[in-house]
This record gives C-alpha cells, structure tokens and sequence, in this order.
C-alpha cells in the first residue's frame, strides 16, 4: 500500500504547486492592469540593450500609459483603451492606431485552465529584483513549436519585475527588468503627456482611410498544418496600399503565443520574399503559392513559422453540374 499513497501524495503536491504558479500568473496580469506605477526598465533582444521608462495610470476612465525610449533615438508610445500613438524622431513621424495589449511587459490571459494542455506552469524559488522579494514562476511549453516564459514577481504589489523569453533549452531569448520602479503613487496627466509634439511630423492614421479599411468574410486560403492548441482568432482582407490589392491576414494564436499569416498577390514589381529569416524572438518564412507571396511570422520558434508557411494552399472549389 506504501507506493500507491506516495504517488497520491506526489501527485497532489505537483496539482498544488500549479495552481500556485497559476494563481500568481493571474495576480500579476491584473496587477499590470490595474496598478499606477512609474519605472525604467532594460530590454535585451537580439543583442541589442535598450533602455526605457512606463508610465502606467488606471483611473475612472480606463488604462492610460507612457513608454519612453531612454537608448537611441527619441521615441515615444502613448497608449489608453482607444488608441495607440507611435512618435518617432528618426523618421519624423507619428503613427495613430487602434490600442493593442502591451508586448515589452507580457500579459498572459485570464483563462489560464486553456493553457494546460500546451504550457506547464511551475514555481522556481524566490529572488530579489529591482530592490524587491520576487516571486520566480515559470510557463514551459510541452513541445516545440512555441516558446517558455520566467516571471520574477513582486511578493507584495504582484506586480512584474523582470521577464524572460525562453528558448526549448530554457536560454532567454529576450529579456525585461526593472531596475527602478515605483508602485502604487498618484500618477499626474502631465506625466502622461509626450515630450515630443509630433510638430511638423508626417501623420498617419491607421483607420479612417480607404486603403486601410478592412472587410471580413471567409478566405479561399488555408493554413494546413499548426501546432496543437493554435486556432486561427482573426481574418481580415485589407488594401496595404490604395493603388495595391487586397491583403489577407489571419491570425493564429494558443492563448499566449500569437502567429500571423500574410496572403498577397505578387505583380512584377514586388520582390519575392521566401525562406527563414528572424531577428531576435521573431521569426518569419516566406513563401511563393500559386503567383501570391505568403509570409508567416510571429514570436516562435522558427520551425513554426516553417510548418505553417509550407503548408498554406487553396481550398479546392467544388465543381457544379
């Protein structure tokens, strides 16, 4: 009788462990959310060190944020529950978009439960970051079409400290820390407030425009091959260009990663993109499928992309009498 209770035992001190890793992963994602704080962080990737601060304000009318570019040229990302701009002083522009979920801080999603079969979540000990008792949780992927991740998490406010982007071997691939952060204080409207204007910057709006309008339905393309757990939560057909046609773009996502399919008619003056080509975490495959260019990227490994490039095609039109 001695061994069936010890693997009750240790079966019951893993499901104790992961509900503990989930319940911090989900107080840490409200905590981005819902916390004011103000920090400067580094961001490792692709051999490149930056340096940046957040702003972060959640009052009565939703979330509002700052990010600031301390390395390199001036840039800044300002962003709310409406909207997204983009200033950039190298270029001299400023682009204005639909709001989109932050991606230098990570947030994971609420239904955790839907991750299982894909991810393991695991508590790895404790540490101290940023002059803070950090709590270090894991999200390791079951197999090897997606990427781990590693949160070091503040003890008291469950607020992010440090995050990486791990590679099958467990390396990180991309890395964020505080290195200063306050929680917690009043955050004024004026901190919200760029320090560049935008004056005498070219403007570009992504909606509201003709050429960017986007029009739904069902796509005759087809992806043929994705990993388990990966389902396509977004079609649309839109014009890149006014005088160009339409692009097709789906995207594919497991609850955490995020992979986006391109379909676009090639005319002779395109170039033709096709095989690997990565930078950092992001990888892309290009490919060449009946006179269209099919371009497959997102932060996965590269044989991801590989797969589901390879294996896009045209749904076969049944014939009528």
């Amino acid at each position: 009788m001695r061994w069936p209770v010890l693997l009750l035992l240790a079966a019951a001190g893993h499901a104790s462990a992961q509900d503990q890793a989930r319940e911090w992963l989900g107080d840490m994602s409200r905590a981005l959310q819902t916390l004011n704080y103000d920090g400067t962080f580094v961001y490792l990737h692709d051999g490149k060190l930056e340096a940046m601060r957040i702003i972060h304000q959640r009052g009565s009318t939703g979330e509002k944020e700052r990010l600031v570019s301390l390395t390199g040229s001036a840039r800044e990302v300002l962003r709310d529950d409406e909207s997204v701009t983009c200033i950039m002083s190298d270029s001299k522009s400023v682009m204005v978009g639909q709001s989109r979920p932050r991606q230098l801080l990570p947030m994971v999603p609420q239904d955790l439960d839907s991750l299982l079969r894909y991810y393991r979540f695991e508590t790895l000990g404790e540490d101290r970051m940023a002059g803070f008792q950090a709590h270090i949780v894991a999200i390791t992927p079951r197999d090897e079409y997606r990427y781990g991740y590693r949160f070091w998490i503040d003890q008291n406010s469950k607020l992010l400290l440090k995050s990486d982007l791990t590679a099958a071997d467990g390396a990180p691939i991309e890395q964020v820390m505080f290195t200063r952060l306050d929680i917690g204080s009043s955050v004024s409207d004026a901190a919200l407030q760029p320090s560049l204007t935008g004056k005498g910057y070219a403007w570009h709006h992504q909606s509201g425009s003709e050429a960017a309008t986007p029009q739904t339905g069902e796509s005759r393309w087809f992806v043929g091959r994705v990993p388990n757990g990966f389902s396509m939560t977004h079609y649309q057909r839109k014009r890149m260009r006014p005088d160009g046609q339409a692009t097709e773009h789906m995207v594919f996502s497991d609850g955490l990663a995020t992979v986006s399919v391109y379909v676009e008619s090639l005319s002779a003056d395109n170039d033709a993109f096709s095989g690997l080509s990565g930078m950092g975490a992001m990888n892309a495959f290009g490919a060449i499928v009946d006179g269209h260019q099919i371009t497959v990227v997102g932060e996965v490994p590269a044989l991801t992309v590989e797969m589901m490039a390879r294996s896009v095609a045209t749904r076969q039109v049944p014939a009528h009498d």
